[in-house]
């Protein structure tokens, strides 16, 4: 048998425990920055993808010109027929749904991001409640969405009304 020297089982345990003491915080280290990137990943697929349904409806814009349903609204509205009536109110329930989900999304949140986000959209949904279509729409289709949702855009219905005074 071969003697093992006392020196060298010593020096081995001195690594060892150099090994332990550096790798717990540097892995302590590397699982929060993980933690931290997945995060900032989930908040920026929650803004993608948000972005895409907002990018569709502003396609469909493009596509029916003729309805007021842009951002920026039609300072002559043409007047429309039963069908355009009709087209005009289901994109405007489609951009209920999109103001929805960004409400659910963002409303509440904590996030610097996401604090920054809802800014924009109340910004945004309160542009459109100046707008009679819009109004009209939501009369019709508001009530078939999320009570808190239903509730902030009451809320935001009646402080435009009262601002216009």
């Amino acid at each position: 048998m071969y003697k093992i020297d006392h020196d060298f089982v010593t020096y081995l345990d001195v690594i060892d425990k150099f090994v332990v003491i550096l790798g717990l915080p540097i892995a302590y280290i590397q699982y929060f920055r993980t933690k931290r990137k997945e995060k900032r990943d989930r908040e920026y697929g929650t803004y993608n993808a948000l972005d895409e349904k907002y990018l569709e409806f502003q396609k469909l814009c493009l596509d029916h010109p003729y309805l007021n349903i842009f951002d920026i609204p039609d300072k002559h509205p043409k007047k429309l027929d039963e069908k355009q009536a009709k087209e005009e109110l289901i994109l405007l329930t489609m951009l209920f749904s999109i103001f929805e989900r960004a409400y659910l999304l963002y409303s509440d949140q904590y996030s610097e991001i996401k604090k920054k986000q809802w800014l924009g959209w109340d910004d945004y949904i309160r542009s459109f409640c100046h707008r009679k279509n819009f109004l009209q729409a939501w009369e019709i289709s508001g009530n078939t969405f999320d009570t808190d949702f239903e509730a902030y855009m009451e809320n935001v219905i009646e402080d435009v009304k009262k601002s216009e005074i």
